[in-house]
C-alpha cells in the first residue's frame, strides 16, 4: 500500500457497517451513514445520563435525613422515631442502589422509572414551596417549654408509682405550658409554676396535678378574680434552668406570679460533683437548653424537626390522635434501675457541700434580681421530701436520689437521714436569703407530713401530696394581696417563714 493510499476515500465495495443492538447505539459506516440517526443516538446517550443523575439525585433527600439523624444520635438527641426515620431512608438508599447496579438493561430501566421520578421531583418542589410560605408566615416561633398542642397518654404502673391511678393525660396549651389554655377574655391573674419534675408531676394526670389543682381551688375560695396557673416543670431542671426560663420565656415575664419550687436538683448535683463546683457544668446545659427555648421546644438536631411543615404536621395529629407516651416506659425504667441501684450499692458518708451551698445562694440571689429587673412577683419555695431517719424497709426501697458521683455508675448513696440533713440545709439557705434580702418565700417543706401517702419516692407528689400541695399554696396565697386586700405588701417579704 502506497502512501497516497492512506488518504484514498474507500470504495462501496469496503464499505462496512455494524448493527446496533438498540437505535441509541452509534452506527459507523461510510457513504450509508445517517447524520441524522447519529444525532438522535447523541441525544439518547445525553438523555440516559440525565435521567441516571436525575435518579441519583433525587437520594440526596433521603441521605441529608439519615446524616441528620445519625449527627443527632452522636449528641444523644435522637428518638425512637428518629432513628426509625433514618432507618427507612436508610432502606430506601440501598434499595434505589441496588436495584439501579442489579438490573442488566439500566437504559431501559431509566426510561420506566422516568415517569414516576418526574412525579416524585413534582412533590419535593411542591413541599419546598409550601415550607418557604410557611417560614415566611411563621418566621419567628415563640419559645416553649413543650411543643404547643401536645398531647400524650400514659397508663402508670401503680406498682411503680404507688399513690398514682388511672389514665394520665399529658396536655401543652398554646402557650407551650402543661396546663388548660389561658383565657384573653377579661382580668385573669396569671400564675406559672417553675421548677422540676416534683413540679412537672410527670406521672399525674393533668387535673391531679399541684399547679391545676391551685388554680381550682383558689377559684373556688373566692370569685372576685379568675385564676390562671400554668405548668412550666421540667424533669431534672436546677436553679440555672431557672433563671434561663425566666429571661426567655415571654409567659413568664408577662405573669403576676412565678412560683419557684426548687433546690432538690441543685442539691443532687452537689452530691453527683461530691462537693466540688457544679456551676460550669449546669451553666453549659442550660445553654443548651436555652437554645432549644428559643427554638419552639425543640432540640438542635436533628434539623429535620425544625422545618415549618414538621411541626404544623405534628400539630394536627396531635389534635386528633391520643400518642402513647414512650416517657412512661423511660420514667416507670428510670424509676425502678434507680430504686434499685441504691438498694445495692454501699452507704456513703454526705460529702461536704459548703462550696455547693454557696453557688446554690448565688444562683436563688440571681433569680430574685432578676424578678425585680422585671417587675415580677416571685414566691419562692422550699423542696419537701420524705427522707428523715426511721424510715420503713418497705419505704427506704422507693428511694432513689442521693447518688454520690455519676448518675450511670455511682460510687454510693447517703442515707436517708443524711439526704434530709443536706435537703434541710439547702432549704435553711432559701429561706435565709429571702430575710436577707426581703424575697417572698414559702415553707412548703416544713407543711408537708414525710409520709409515704404524700410521696410516692423521695419527692415526687402522690395524687394525694399534690392535694395537700395545693390546698397549702392556696391558703398562702389567698391570704396575700390582690386577694386580701388588709394584708400589706411588705407582710409578704417572709411570709410563711417559721
Amino acid at each position: 500500500m502506497s502512501d497516497s493510499d492512506e488518504f484514498t476515500p474507500p470504495s462501496r465495495a469496503s464499505t462496512a457497517t455494524v448493527t446496533p443492538a438498540y437505535s441509541h447505539e452509534i452506527v459507523w459506516g461510510g457513504e450509508g451513514s445517517d447524520p441524522a440517526g447519529l444525532a438522535a443516538t447523541l441525544r439518547d446517550g445525553v438523555e440516559r445520563g440525565h435521567l441516571q443523575f436525575a435518579y441519583l439525585f433525587h437520594l440526596l433527600v433521603p441521605s441529608l435525613l439519615l446524616i441528620d439523624v445519625l449527627h443527632a444520635w452522636h449528641l444523644r438527641l435522637a428518638g425512637k422515631a428518629d432513628l426509625l426515620l433514618a432507618a427507612l431512608a436508610a432502606v430506601w438508599i440501598l434499595l434505589a442502589v441496588g436495584v439501579l447496579l442489579a438490573v442488566r438493561d439500566r437504559a431501559r430501566f431509566l426510561h420506566r422509572v422516568r415517569g414516576p421520578l418526574l412525579s416524585l421531583y413534582a412533590v419535593f418542589v411542591s413541599l419546598t414551596v409550601l415550607e418557604l410560605a410557611l417560614w415566611v408566615a411563621y418566621r419567628d416561633l415563640p419559645p416553649a417549654v413543650w411543643r404547643p398542642g401536645m398531647h400524650v397518654v400514659f397508663q402508670p404502673d401503680a406498682k411503680v408509682f404507688p399513690g398514682v391511678s388511672g389514665v394520665t393525660h399529658f396536655r401543652v396549651n398554646q402557650l407551650g405550658l402543661r396546663g388548660p389554655e389561658l383565657q384573653r377574655a377579661g382580668p385573669t391573674y396569671k400564675i406559672v409554676a417553675v421548677g422540676g419534675s416534683t413540679t412537672l408531676s410527670l406521672m399525674l394526670d393533668g387535673p391531679k396535678t399541684w399547679p391545676e389543682q391551685l388554680m381550682r381551688e383558689m377559684n373556688a375560695r373566692q370569685q372576685r378574680m379568675p385564676v390562671w396557673v400554668g405548668n412550666a416543670g421540667v424533669n431534672g431542671h436546677n436553679a440555672v434552668h431557672h433563671l434561663t426560663m425566666l429571661r426567655e420565656l415571654p409567659v413568664l415575664r408577662q405573669a403576676d406570679l412565678i412560683l419557684f419550687l426548687c433546690g432538690l436538683n441543685d442539691f443532687q448535683a452537689a452530691l453527683v460533683f461530691e462537693g466540688a463546683s457544679s456551676q460550669a457544668r449546669m451553666q453549659d446545659v442550660a445553654d443548651q437548653y436555652w437554645q432549644y427555648l428559643l427554638a419552639g421546644a425543640t432540640f438542635p438536631f436533628p434539623l429535620y424537626r425544625h422545618l415549618r411543615l414538621y411541626r404544623f404536621g405534628r400539630r394536627v395529629t396531635d389534635d386528633v390522635l391520643e400518642r402513647a407516651g414512650s416517657e412512661q416506659q423511660q420514667e416507670s425504667w428510670d424509676e425502678s434501675e434507680l430504686r434499685r441501684r441504691r438498694t445495692a450499692g454501699p452507704v456513703l458518708p454526705m460529702p461536704d457541700l459548703t462550696r455547693e451551698r454557696e453557688e446554690y445562694r448565688q444562683r436563688l440571689h440571681t433569680l430574685g434580681a432578676e424578678c425585680r429587673r422585671l417587675g415580677r412577683r416571685c414566691v419562692f419555695v422550699t423542696q419537701p421530701t420524705i427522707w428523715r431517719s426511721g424510715l420503713q424497709p418497705e419505704v427506704e426501697k422507693l428511694l432513689l436520689f442521693g447518688w454520690v458521683g455519676p448518675k450511670t455508675q455511682p460510687k454510693g448513696y447517703v442515707s436517708a437521714s443524711e439526704l434530709k440533713r443536706g435537703m434541710d440545709s439547702y432549704n435553711q439557705v432559701m429561706l435565709d436569703l429571702c430575710r436577707e434580702h426581703h424575697l417572698e418565700c414559702y415553707d412548703l417543706a416544713a407543711v408537708l407530713p414525710k409520709e409515704p401517702s404524700v410521696y410516692y419516692d423521695d419527692a415526687h407528689f402522690t395524687e394525694n401530696g399534690a392535694r395537700l400541695v395545693a390546698s397549702a399554696l392556696s391558703r398562702y396565697l389567698l391570704s396575700r394581696p390582690p386577694f386580701n386586700a388588709t394584708s400589706r405588701p411588705a407582710d409578704s417579704t417572709l411570709a410563711g417563714l417559721p
